[in-house]
């Protein structure tokens, strides 16, 4: 079904969107883990992996709506040392159909080097787009580290579907929330996105609470129309 394309791909990032121009602050190698629900109904998962030089996420289906749904996808980012996407690997598979798309980013000739690999491989194509720029990966990490005291609402530049689209964050409350039955204080944001993505059509406007200390999101929610909302749980952090 249509929808739970929309609802998956929330969980992988939703994953995508947001910047930084402050440099690479991750000091530790993490892995999230995320459940991701519609109502009651958990209907996929998805972990992140950060580590200072790579960025890796997987998402996919569970339950009756991977036998709705069968759906996977991994996306991997090589990044610089400020957190500049350098290389990107982006892999689904959505009912048996894969699709492989690879992306190279040098930054010194404002040059993108976009190949599609899967279904079919296509000859590289050269796309000339002002930096800097990030691949929707490596800006939902980014996003993390915003300083939001300093930067409240931030738009700025993220490469999809071979073109510069834009992301607009605003930050608009610290609210308490609870991970692991020990009381909180988190971020409480709000995403705007490009509708498009390497991966799938997506909710265009995120609501994300960011533990303020671990620096990394308790809770996803993407506002679908008809459907309402789907939400992505941490469950889990481990250090690498």
């Amino acid at each position: 079904m249509k929808y739970i394309k929309n609802l998956l791909n929330l969980g992988l990032i939703s994953i995508s969107f947001n910047l930084l121009l402050f440099g690479n602050c991750i000091a530790n190698e993490i892995k999230l883990f995320y459940e991701i629900y519609y109502g009651p109904f958990k209907v996929g998962e998805s972990e992140i992996q950060i580590t200072p030089s790579k960025y890796t996420a997987i998402v996919y289906s569970v339950g009756l709506a991977k036998s709705i749904f069968p759906f996977y996808a991994k996306w991997e980012t090589w990044i610089d040392k400020n957190g500049y996407p350098q290389k990107a690997i982006v892999y689904s598979n959505e009912k048996g159909k894969e699709r492989k798309r690879l992306i190279y980013f040098k930054k010194e000739e404002n040059k993108i080097v976009y190949q599609k690999l899967l279904p079919n491989c296509e000859e590289p194509e050269n796309i000339f787009l002002e930096f800097p720029i990030y691949d929707e990966l490596s800006s939902f990490i980014a996003s993390f580290y915003i300083n939001y005291n300093i930067y409240p609402r931030i738009r700025l530049p993220l490469f999809i579907k071979k073109k510069r689209e834009y992301v607009r964050i605003e930050f608009k409350e610290i609210k308490n929330c609870e991970l692991e039955k020990e009381k909180k204080e988190c971020l409480y944001i709000e995403v705007y996105l490009p509708k498009k993505s390497e991966l799938l059509e997506r909710a265009s406007e995120v609501e994300i609470l960011l533990l303020k200390d671990k620096k990394v999101p308790l809770e996803l929610r993407g506002k679908l129309p008809i459907f309402g909302s789907l939400v992505g749980k941490l469950r889990k952090i481990e250090t690498l």
